[in-house]
């Protein structure tokens, strides 16, 4: 009986003061990858940007299906940037250390896809830039954002009110000129889905400029989806959802057409 009163008093002890129990739990932190210099990684969550240092004892973990059932091991330098993943951390002094890092396969596949398509993005402005006359590096003459709902790739009245605009301040321009669209998504759904969508919202906005705005299509840069996933160095980074759900449209011309016209 006195055993059974311990453990009681044990019990009510430990359900009075959760904390006491849960102190030593590992702390989930969920976010995207926005970057990993192989020693430290940032991770972006609705909290903010967290940088979480790699070390010889962080597991990479990939999972699969909706139960996350584990899959293989991977090294550190899978933690590639648009990659969504749940880290363990581990108390290291004032640094944030990862004891494991977990990720969905089918996001790190997606992650890469997207990576080697930026990569073919900026191989083919570095080409369009050649075939503008040979005269330099191209700049933005002209900007435009065409916005849209959550799941949506239907362009609104406004949406495109303001590509007939940009078509006419391209058309304008006396010499060569390119058109860059880029789509984007919000982070409500998995990275495969935002990519799908972004892709799905430039393709909409390259086939209205061509067909109801007349811009030829000798005139556009490969589109460029890049789904949910961040940026470095974004120019115009999105500061909430409603900013992320949007295709940009650049005019571009090269440097030394753009001196020509303003002289």
């Amino acid at each position: 009986m006195k055993k059974l009163a311990a453990l009681g008093l044990m019990g009510a002890t430990l359900w009075a003061a959760p904390g006491l129990a849960l102190a030593q739990e590992p702390t989930p932190l969920k976010g995207l990858i926005i970057s990993n210099d192989g020693a430290t990684m940032v991770v972006r969550s609705d909290a903010g940007d967290t940088p979480v240092k790699l070390t010889g004892e962080t597991k990479v973990r990939g999972v699969t299906g909706v139960l996350g059932v584990r899959g293989s091991d991977y090294p550190t330098s899978t933690l590639i940037r648009g990659l969504p993943v749940e880290v363990v951390t581990a108390p290291n002094g004032d640094a944030v250390t990862a004891s494991e890092v977990t990720f969905k396969t089918s996001d790190l596949k997606t992650a890469q896809q997207i990576s080697a398509g930026l990569v073919s993005t900026d191989a083919a402005v570095a080409a369009n830039s050649e075939r503008i006359d040979n005269v330099g590096l191209l700049v933005p003459a002209g900007r435009t954002k065409v916005f849209f709902p959550v799941g949506s790739a239907t362009i609104s009245e406004k949406g495109k009110q303001d590509l007939q605009a940009i078509a006419e301040q391209a058309k304008g321009i006396k010499g060569a000129y390119r058109i860059a669209v880029v789509g984007r998504a919000d982070r409500s759904g998995n990275a495969a889905a935002n990519q799908r969508l972004s892709e799905a919202r430039a393709a909409a906005v390259t086939e209205y400029l061509q067909q109801s705005a007349a811009i030829s299509p000798a005139n556009f840069i490969p589109n460029a989806a890049l789904g949910s996933a961040p940026v470095a160095q974004d120019p115009d980074e999105p500061k909430n959802a409603a900013e992320a759900r949007r295709v940009t449209v650049t005019i571009a011309v090269s440097k030394s057409s753009q001196a020509a016209v303003a002289k």
